[in-house]
């Protein structure tokens, strides 16, 4: 054996070696998870297409592995690959029902306070008062956000998601929304490859809080970022969206914390501020959607984001429905998946009910 399965057969976290694309070693806990057989088979047999095609030196990924959902990090060693995975964990006590309630009755009095201040401070011209209204909006916004990242993390942790698939134009949907994100915020160039008429079976709203999740984290971690380039790609079976940034990317000692920020000690300091529940949502949906999501990055060159949609994902299981005219709020959803970063003087209007 060689030192890294030396050293892997003595940890009790589950862990592969990789040479050649296929598998050389597997200790116990990962035999376990992916059966006695898994040595001898292939990166893509075992943990699917988008990770054996990854060539970065290290990445973080959400992957269902035999019904259940993993978090795999992967790490090169000379002419090794070295996979380690483990269950996704549960959701803090600290997100339930009561917690949630408590949260959404507060936006709903913050909401209905701004409104009746912006109506008494347009009747007298009051534009300073007008422009704090517009910051209180925003902070609803904002709110708004954190309810619905939560709520979608606690509610599939517990088997009670609902949602509703159609057959989505995903080239045309996320050209809205990338439209609609570049309109309000003008610090970064948006470049997009959305391909033409590229269908899935989806749930709208829940691939709108996936893109403008992954978008706002590009904008509130990746320092010094220029550029933004969204891209999709049919590859028959599944459909593969890019998020990519030019930004400072992300120290590998932190890599593989992304995706579960909101269970570790994370110095809010060092990531320019934000919750850490955009991530982990993102991977939510991926997950609901039969699929798997991939980041890579490396400091000074940017960061990756990669989130496969099955055509044959569990939404696609039921009874599809045509979309209807009015279903979605592009504008709605993009004030509050960008609300963290969207100046304050874009609510000025009354967006929210």
């Amino acid at each position: 054996m060689s030192h890294s399965t030396d050293i892997l057969a003595l940890t009790s976290e589950a862990a592969v070696v990789v040479r050649g694309g296929r598998i050389v070693y597997a200790n116990s806990a990962a035999s376990r998870i992916l059966g006695e057989g898994c040595v001898g088979k292939s990166v893509r047999a075992v943990f699917g297409e988008e990770l054996a095609a990854a060539q970065a030196p290290a990445f973080v990924a959400g992957v269902p592995l035999g019904g259940k959902h993993y978090i795999i990090r992967m790490n090169r060693r000379e002419e090794e690959q070295l996979f380690f995975f483990s269950s996704t964990e549960p959701s803090p006590a600290l997100l339930n029902d009561s917690f949630l309630c408590s949260m959404r009755n507060t936006l709903m009095n913050m909401s209905l306070s701004a409104d009746r201040i912006r109506d008494l401070a347009e009747s007298s011209g009051d534009r300073v008062i007008l422009e704090c209204v517009a910051a209180l909006t925003r902070s609803c916004y904002q709110l708004n956000r954190l309810i619905a990242n939560t709520s979608l993390i606690l509610d599939v942790s517990r088997g009670l998601l609902q949602a509703s698939a159609v057959e989505l134009n995903l080239s045309e949907f996320y050209q809205d929304l990338v439209e609609t994100a570049a309109f309000f915020y003008t610090g970064v160039a948006f470049h997009t490859d959305l391909g033409s008429n590229i269908t899935i079976p989806a749930d709208p709203a829940l691939l709108s809080q996936l893109l403008l999740n992954l978008i706002s984290n590009c904008l509130v971690h990746a320092g010094g970022l220029s550029r933004i380039h969204i891209t999709l790609t049919d590859a028959k079976e599944s459909v593969l969206l890019s998020v990519s940034d030019d930004g400072c990317g992300i120290d590998p000692s932190l890599l593989p914390l992304v995706f579960d920020r909101y269970q570790h000690n994370f110095d809010a300091s060092s990531m320019n501020g934000g919750t850490g529940l955009g991530l982990t949502a993102a991977r939510t949906v991926t997950l609901l959607h039969g699929g798997t999501l991939l980041l890579e990055s490396r400091p000074g060159s940017g960061t990756s984001v990669r989130a496969s949609f099955s055509r044959r994902s569990p939404l696609a299981a039921g009874a599809l429905r045509a979309p209807r005219s009015g279903d979605f709020d592009c504008l709605r959803a993009v004030l509050t998946g960008l609300s963290d970063v969207i100046p304050a003087r874009s609510f000025s209007e009354r967006y929210m009910d």
